[in-house]
């Protein structure tokens, strides 16, 4: 930690606030993200209120895998009333594909590593890692516990030294 880090003089408790705090920050974050891409794509396809359907699917993106799937059925529904052809049906399966993509690879990463300072590869690896050891809930939790994991380590080791 460097002394412009607000973590510095905080205590376990205080710093095990911050982490949640920024973590749902974070995830708003991603939200605002996945919608403001879902809308693009929906716009550009010409779908009808883009606007609202792209605020939906941010929205549906808190709730962890279900939510994203979900997010997509009225989407597909506005794709086909609006134009009435497969390839929308087939353009919206991309979209959602990519945002997936984005989501996995780009915005949780990048994001939740920045605002709780962990590398964003950790970020990815910690899905893995806490997937393996807690199945479903160790990804749901995995970059908390990781952000804890590592208060946890820097502490002993100030404490060590």
């Amino acid at each position: 930690m460097t002394e412009h880090d607000p973590r510095t003089h905080m205590t376990f408790w205080q710093e095990l606030w911050w982490v949640l705090k920024n973590f749902i920050q974070g995830q708003f974050l991603i939200a605002v993200c996945i919608g403001l891409t879902a809308f693009l794509a929906f716009w550009l396809m010409g779908i009808n209120h883009a606007f609202w359907l792209g605020l939906f699917v941010g929205l549906m993106s808190f709730i962890p895998y279900l939510g994203p799937a979900l997010g997509f059925i009225p989407p597909l529904v506005f794709a086909w009333t609006t134009h009435h052809h497969w390839g929308y049906l087939i353009g919206m399966v991309g979209v959602w594909i990519l945002i997936q993509i984005l989501e996995g690879l780009v915005f949780q990463p990048k994001i939740l590593g920045d605002k709780l300072r962990i590398h964003p590869l950790l970020v990815i690896v910690s899905f893995f890692f806490w997937g393996l050891i807690l199945g479903i809930f160790g990804v749901l939790l995995a970059v908390p516990l990781t952000a804890v994991v590592q208060i946890l380590w820097r502490r002993w080791r100030t404490q060590k030294h």
